[in-house]
């Protein structure tokens, strides 16, 4: 059965203010506001590049000629985010818009972004608006295709209908290369790859720690609140040696483990330790005990 609902939804011209009124209610939505914040930002991005087309691109003042306004709306569906426009267009720039879509569609991630800088580096001619600029950022920030299509209006213009999709939910990747003093950091929920390993003391340790423990809670939120919470998580701790000050971050981050514990998220924690570490097997048992998170203990 599919699950979908408008929540922003507006058809007339678009100029600055308008822009600014949708972007207003946007944030003001309840399903907007229930997004983790790179996925609200996302969607954000999206609507501007969005409007900013519709307002540079759109043909001015044919409501009359073609009885057609634009219209832009932005909903969720099955999981994902989606936002949806449409604006008449001269029929002659058609071919142009669909080699751009086209060829941004046939590309993945790495090439856009190259596409994307080497586009941002172009010196636009004498009227040219822009060079695919506001597409190729789309694609990106979605991380989908762009769907579109276009239905004849009178006088030679037509009715170009875009559509972009984005999950509900995106949590960036968080990886922190090893140093000396540092332990190497993937956080990596797309791949499931959860982990932290090495030796951990930190000139800074609130600095190194802080972004783990807050990538840690919106990801935590996100599990609670979705129906991922049905697929196991597991976390890997496999430290050479921790300092003291560490080991309180260390206490920290089991303790968001609880919390998904007592959630009923299935997680695993997985605690490394050599086969004569024994002081190491111990520590991991006392977070254990501590946070009331059952541990498995896996010897190297």
């Amino acid at each position: 059965m599919s699950d979908s609902k408008i929540f922003l939804e507006y058809r007339g011209p678009v100029d600055l203010p308008v822009i600014q009124l949708l972007l207003k209610k946007l944030k003001k939505t309840k399903e907007y506001t229930e997004l983790n914040k790179p996925t609200g930002k996302r969607v954000y991005a999206l609507l501007v590049e969005c409007l900013e087309n519709i307002s540079k691109h759109s043909v001015l003042n044919t409501a009359n000629e073609t009885g057609q306004q634009p219209r832009i709306s932005v909903g969720k569906e099955n999981g994902k985010i989606t936002i949806t426009t449409g604006n008449p267009i001269p029929n002659i720039v058609k071919d142009n818009l669909i080699m751009k879509i086209d060829q941004i569609n046939q590309l993945d991630q790495a090439s856009l972004k190259t596409l994307y800088e080497t586009k941002l580096n172009h010196e636009l001619r004498v009227n040219e608006k822009g060079a695919g600029l506001g597409l190729i950022h789309m694609a990106i920030k979605s991380g989908n295709k762009i769907d579109y299509s276009f239905s004849p209006l009178i006088n030679g213009y037509l009715y170009f209908e875009l559509r972009i999709a984005l999950n509900k939910y995106i949590m960036r990747k968080l990886i922190i290369d090893q140093t000396q003093s540092t332990p190497k950091v993937i956080l990596d929920p797309d791949n499931r790859v959860l982990q932290i390993s090495g030796e951990s003391r930190p000139p800074d340790v609130r600095e190194f720690y802080d972004p783990i423990l807050s990538w840690l809670d919106d990801y935590g939120s996100h599990l609670i609140n979705s129906e991922e919470k049905k697929d196991p998580v597991a976390f890997h701790f496999d430290f050479e040696y921790f300092n003291s000050s560490s080991g309180k971050y260390i206490l920290d981050i089991c303790k968001v483990f609880a919390r998904l514990h007592s959630k009923k998220v299935p997680i695993t924690v997985n605690w490394h330790f050599e086969k004569d570490d024994v002081d190491m097997l111990e520590v991991g048992k006392e977070m254990s005990k501590i946070v009331k998170v059952p541990f498995e203990y896996i010897q190297g």
